[in-house]
């Protein structure tokens, strides 16, 4: 193959050595994410089971019969009934629970699929089992929303004389209400605590936590996800919940990690979600609930004549009765960005446009309650128009918002307009978004959108318009691994098959102790797996900076160097780096 894409004879032999350089590439990243998740579990039974359900996803699913009868009930109370994504979803993720192995799955699907309630009946199903449970949002503001909405579920469940005790935990919870919550927790009195980043602060410990939902997982960093790891859970609180069902459990419960569900509402396309999370199950929901209108999309340039149809469009629908969102990409007007329009200094300017109508603000700069009250006001209707960062951009649900305009579209990327679109067309009004752009030169990007409204279309035209890194924004962008020739967006069938072989490999070796040479070529292409420090990579570990430095600890130490590297204060990281490079200069 190298002599093959260096010197190839005609067009096919070039063509089939690059596909079989991408392979390697692809094949050794798949098999060391799976090789570090079979070292993590203790028996040959368990790793054969987990092998089994990456190999047949489709076969792992409890049917509704199996799920816990508080689960049932929970399900009787919604006002609805789930689509048959939904169900499948729920149905796979009650399958991973009833294991011994700790489950780490992405749930995705487009908004207003209904995510939200899959996660919350997971949550339900292990504290029937008289468990714990942690739900982590990014915002107060959906962590308010979803308190709100998973409490008022509960008061419709009947026939359930003890209901699950739910918790908010979040920055601006007082003090004293904060301990109160924490002592709960810790005792096993709170079964549900849904919270922002306070969560995973040290001060928080669990009784019992089984499952960590991550909410909009992708606006965490991979250190924050992976903090749900170290808070084990010990012995169930099953005692106390007399009329709960119980679940199958073993010793291995007392020191297995929790249950990890990841959320995303930025549908990836397998490829990529293969090649960030190989490690993980990936679960989609690609259907919407019935009823819902599709949003009528509409591109128009920022100049004087456009901004006379926008406000004409604007008026057209206050008119009859609808509320409108402005979303803006900054908060203030800069010097540096003149060209950008600002939600503080656009107040003024759309208040005077529509004087018949309330403006209000919204951003992230402001006080908790003072952004509580502000989408409190817009939800009643004493606010018309809400001008409005990106802030709203996740979970906030106004069924009455019918229309919404976002200033300088061209600022943001295709799948978070998606996500910005996707807070109008939630009632019984059509909707509308119309996304202005700066120049004439940005319209045909951002045309995609105006044809498309499915998530997972969009994000695969993303991923080809500004590459892998730049999906997820600068948070992912450096977890994503580096390839010399594949690339993402056009090589993913390859990426496929690499994830088949890698898991046939190691169904016939777990240890690889089979396969010497293959395990030796992995310990140099991804060397911190093989020598012991990979597992770093569930709490932020990054190879592409472990990896230099390993070398120069060994090198350092070789020539006769001080090892310490006269390091004042080094992270545990830096000090199992060091200790690990004296092992192996040894």
């Amino acid at each position: 193959a190298y002599v093959g894409i260096h010197q190839p004879k005609n067009i096919e032999e070039a063509d089939l050595a690059r596909r079989r350089i991408i392979f390697d590439e692809f094949f050794y990243l798949q098999l060391g994410r799976l090789f570090q998740m079979l070292e993590g579990l203790g028996t040959k039974i368990e790793k054969d089971g987990l092998l089994e359900k990456y190999r047949k996803p489709e076969v792992n699913a409890a049917y509704m019969e199996e799920w816990s009868s508080l689960t049932k009930k929970f399900l009787k109370a919604l006002p609805y009934s789930l689509t048959s994504g939904q169900l499948s979803a729920i149905s796979e993720i009650i399958w991973d629970l009833k294991r011994p192995v700790p489950m780490n799955r992405l749930l995705q699907g487009d908004v207003g699929c209904g995510k939200t309630i899959v996660a919350f009946l997971a949550c339900v199903e292990v504290i029937a089992s008289g468990y714990q449970a942690a739900f982590m949002v990014p915002t107060e503001l959906l962590a308010i929303q979803h308190y709100d909405h998973f409490v008022d579920l509960l008061e419709k469940m009947d026939e359930v004389d003890n209901k699950p005790s739910v918790a908010l935990l979040t920055g601006s919870t007082p003090l004293k209400q904060s301990r109160l919550i924490r002592k709960d927790l810790q005792s096993g009195n709170i079964s549900l605590v849904i919270g922002t980043h306070s969560l995973i602060a040290e001060k928080v410990e669990f009784s019992s936590l089984r499952i960590a939902v991550v909410d909009e997982q992708h606006r965490f960093g991979v250190i924050q996800r992976g903090k749900f790891n170290s808070k084990l859970y010990c012995t169930s609180t099953s005692s106390r919940m007399q009329a709960a069902d119980t679940d199958v459990s073993s010793e291995h419960d007392i020191h297995m990690a929790p249950h990890i569900l990841a959320l995303s509402a930025t549908p990836i396309p397998r490829t990529l979600a293969l090649a960030l999370y190989g490690d993980m199950s990936l679960t989609n929901i690609t259907d919407l609930p019935p009823g819902r209108i599709p949003v009528e999309t509409y591109i128009i340039e920022g100049t004087d004549n456009g901004f006379k149809n926008i406000y004409a469009m604007m008026l057209e629908e206050l008119e009859a009765g609808g509320r409108l969102y402005i979303v803006y990409p900054v908060i203030e007007q800069s010097d540096q960005l003149p060209q950008l329009r600002a939600a503080s200094a656009d107040l003024e300017t759309i208040s005077n446009q529509f004087q018949d109508y309330n403006c209000g603000l919204l951003h992230g700069r402001m006080k908790s309650d003072e952004k509580e009250e502000a989408l409190r006001k817009f939800r009643s209707g004493e606010t018309d128009i809400l001008l409005s960062t990106q802030v709203i951009e996740i979970g906030v649900d106004v069924p009455d918002a019918s229309m919404m305009v976002v200033m300088n579209a061209e600022r943001f990327g295709i799948a978070q307009l998606h996500q910005l679109r996707g807070r109008v067309g939630r009632g019984a009004r059509k909707s509308k978004c119309i996304l202005v752009a700066s120049s004439s030169s940005s319209l045909n990007r951002l045309k995609v959108l105006e044809k498309s409204s499915d998530g997972f279309h969009l994000a695969s035209v993303d991923l080809r318009l500004r590459g892998p890194g730049d999906l997820l924004g600068k948070k992912q962008s450096g977890h994503l691994p580096e390839f010399p020739i594949a690339r993402l967006e056009m090589d993913g069938n390859i990426l496929q098959e690499a994830h088949v072989a890698a898991l046939k490999v190691l169904s016939y070796s777990h240890d690889l102790e089979l396969f010497p040479a293959l395990k030796a070529e992995l310990s140099m292409r991804q060397p911190l797996c093989i020598l012991g420090l990979y597992d770093f990579q569930g709490v932020g570990f990054s190879i592409a900076i472990g990896w230099p430095l390993f070398i120069k600890f060994v090198t350092y130490t070789l020539c006769g160097g001080n090892p310490k590297l006269n390091m004042s204060s080094p992270s545990p990281i830096t000090r199992a780096i060091r200790a690990r490079a004296l092992v192996v200069v040894e």
